[in-house]
């Protein structure tokens, strides 16, 4: 069965028209999107985006807070199938137990920006949404643009951007990914990861950090 999964409904698109009226209007949360992991140079940076980062966890931004908690329920809902599609992949996780990651992010990619270079979801970086538990990643397209997916190296696949669509697949090194720039048109998604074990378990964690 394949790995990469792709859900698509009017919720999710009601979710992506969250994004995209919030990434508008918050301007005092966009910062110069930064990539993790080896890499890309001055010249030729990895990748060159806008993004807003967002934790569905309690905040003083109840705003942001209200938009990160209804991605994170949406994200949840297609991760829920995604796992009844492929029980094996719950049993074989510590603790058969998997969450999204409550910490992720906004990225608006002008004409000619992107994440150019192939990478995976998984590094060994020690940092709060703890890279090293990464078992999934994420991205729902907020808008349809035309030559703007996601190109994934070892299958031969680019998955299209369309709004409303939330593609899951695997963090590893195995589905090493990239975006397909569009130099005449803009891109907004959102991003993250699906982690092993409980987000219980993440918060507490978190909480004594």
């Amino acid at each position: 069965m394949k790995m990469i999964a792709h859900y698509h409904n009017a919720g999710f698109e009601s979710v992506a028209d969250g994004v995209m009226d919030f990434f508008e209007r918050r301007e005092d949360l966009q910062r110069p999107g930064v990539a993790f992991g080896p890499g890309g140079s001055e010249a030729e940076p990895a990748k060159v985006s806008t993004d807003i980062s967002l934790v569905a966890h309690h905040g003083s931004d109840s705003e942001a807070f209200a938009l990160a908690d209804v991605i994170v329920r949406a994200v949840s809902a297609g991760l829920d199938h995604y796992l009844q599609e492929r029980p094996l992949l719950r049993q074989v996780c510590p603790d058969q137990e998997l969450f999204v990651m409550p910490i992720f992010n906004l990225q608006r990619y002008a004409p000619g920006e992107g994440f150019r270079q192939w990478h995976c979801d998984w590094t060994i970086s020690d940092e709060a949404t703890e890279p090293v538990h990464r078992v999934l990643a994420w991205i729902l397209y907020c808008d349809s643009v035309d030559q703007a997916g996601t190109e994934f190296h070892w299958q031969e696949h680019h998955e299209v951007a369309e709004r409303g669509k939330l593609v899951i697949f695997p963090a590893s090194p195995s589905h090493i990914h990239r975006g397909r720039v569009n130099n005449e048109l803009s891109k907004t998604i959102a991003t993250g990861w699906i982690n092993a074990g409980s987000r219980e378990g993440f918060i507490k964690r978190l909480a004594h950090s």
